[in-house]
């Protein structure tokens, strides 16, 4: 599996565009871009960023990791635009057993865990009309203080949380949630 370099200029699948990249990062002339990067959808008039999903490397570009194709475009359109690479011959790439060490299947979509505990929650993100949202990010923080990140899955869920005894869950969603990842 490969996962191409996100560079300035580069459009979602609404047709938002990276704003920022790094100065000092270059591909062809081009700056490369960042998680957390600023990007711009014409399409819900938004000013949005740029927030990592899927598997990467570890990498660390002048202290900022690098956005990757498919990761997302955080605007305020639905469902959440992904971002999509203008180059392929600068790329992070991935193989099988590397993906499953990680916790992805070969194409890339996180595997599920099995159970942790004799209690569970599943927590779903729905509209105003009860229907799911897909690619929201979400915040779960258990009374232990574990935290579960991420985005909703096609369906709107957010993965199972198992606890050991029943507890209540701090659950933020959308900006709260990205607030939530940077604390």
């Amino acid at each position: 599996m490969r996962r191409y370099y996100i560079k300035v200029g580069d459009k979602t699948t609404s047709g938002a565009r990276v704003t920022d990249g790094m100065d000092c990062m270059t591909h062809h002339g081009t700056m490369l871009s960042f998680l957390g990067a600023k990007v711009y959808c014409p399409a819900c008039e938004s000013e949005g960023y740029i927030v990592g999903t899927g598997p990467r490397w570890p990498d660390d570009l002048m202290g900022k990791r690098a956005a990757l194709d498919n990761d997302i475009g955080m605007c305020k359109c639905q469902p959440t635009p992904r971002l999509i690479a203008s180059q392929d011959d600068l790329f992070q790439t991935f193989e099988a057993h590397e993906l499953a060490e990680m916790g992805f299947a070969p194409t890339g979509v996180l595997l599920p865990k099995p159970p942790l505990g004799t209690f569970d929650e599943r927590v779903r993100i729905v509209d105003a009309d009860g229907k799911p949202i897909s690619g929201v990010p979400y915040h779960i923080k258990d009374r232990s203080g574990r935290t579960y990140k991420g985005l909703t899955d096609a369906s709107g869920y957010c993965p199972r949380v198992f606890t050991e005894n029943r507890q209540d869950l701090l659950v933020s969603v959308g900006i709260k949630a990205l607030e939530q990842w940077k604390s």
